[in-house]
């Protein structure tokens, strides 16, 4: 259960966060956007949505990120490939949802 502590950070908590992200911004121009959250319970910490596979490539790349730390999970018919990764003091939830490939089975 959270308690009021929990609920209390203030904005200035999430500096961290902000900050990692334009000096990210700032090593990687072309890094593609994305939807990108963070809050007052775990100011150190963002979830980074993608809109593609190939932009989870790009951040995986940009992050350091060992492609072994990848992980695929089913999300009840569509799939998540999702990585954690350290970027300063904060850590980054990256992720992108797809549906899978139909299985095309020859007759």
């Amino acid at each position: 259960m959270l308690t009021d502590i929990d609920m209390n950070n203030p904005l200035a908590a999430q500096t961290a966060v902000f900050a990692a992200l334009a000096q990210l911004a700032e090593l990687h121009p072309s890094l593609p956007g994305a939807y990108i959250t963070t809050g007052q319970i775990s100011p150190t910490e963002a979830h980074v949505l993608l809109d593609s596979l190939a932009d989870l490539e790009a951040w995986r790349l940009a992050t350091h990120t060992h492609a072994d730390d990848v992980q695929l999970a089913d999300l009840k018919g569509d799939m998540q490939l999702v990585f954690t990764a350290p970027l300063g003091r904060i850590t980054l939830r990256v992720y992108t949802v797809f549906a899978p490939l139909p299985l095309v089975v020859a007759t």
